[in-house]
């Protein structure tokens, strides 16, 4: 079994360790680089989402970082065990839940309730999950301010834009491309087509 990292706020330094199958974390530099890009104004009282949490290394990070509460997402039990685990060991039960749930059906996952600030999404590399849950997320509500989606994919290839999401930045770390997306909170609210 392998460990990361956290590398910022106020678990920085603690280890997380990585189930040795089911999962593929983001890397320590990965996670670093995100959270510049987004900033603690995105974080800082965040309502977060972290879908395919695996580790749930993205969704303690912001926690660590003054995120308000997280739900982590995770269709393998034993991962979901693992992660349950991890969250006790930081002492994050209170502001977290893991919720398990057949990723592959196309449903919004129960428990997954209201609107949140932030969401990870990092689906397996092959197959149509990101595109389907990029899909769903844009037709969700959003707080009044909007909000963001973190999307992890393979480097190459375009990234879709789904209604109700704008493609606000993307960059690309070693393997792996990262699309930042902002919530088009209008389309929802006033019924218009994009800008």
């Amino acid at each position: 079994m392998g460990f990361i990292r956290i590398v910022g706020g106020s678990l920085r330094g603690r280890r997380i360790p990585v189930p040795d199958q089911g999962v593929r974390p983001t890397s320590d530099r990965t996670r670093e680089a995100i959270f510049n890009v987004l900033g603690p104004g995105a974080v800082t009282d965040a309502r977060v989402l972290d879908l395919y949490a695996g580790t749930g290394a993205l969704g303690i990070e912001a926690l660590s970082r003054g995120a308000l509460e997280a739900r982590f997402v995770e269709g393998n039990r034993a991962v979901a065990r693992a992660l349950r685990e991890n969250l006790a060991r930081l002492g994050l039960e209170e502001r977290a839940a893991v919720l398990e749930t057949d990723l592959a059906r196309p449903a919004w996952p129960a428990g997954a309730d209201g609107a949140f600030d932030l969401v990870f999404l990092d689906p397996p590399y092959a197959g149509d999950a990101g595109v389907r849950w990029l899909t769903l997320l844009g037709a969700r509500p959003w707080p009044e301010r909007g909000g963001l989606v973190v999307y992890e994919r393979r480097k190459g290839g375009a990234a879709p834009e789904p209604p109700g999401l704008t493609i606000a930045v993307e960059r690309t770390y070693s393997e792996t491309t990262v699309t930042f997306y902002r919530a088009a909170e209008d389309v929802r609210r006033e019924g218009k087509g994009g800008a």
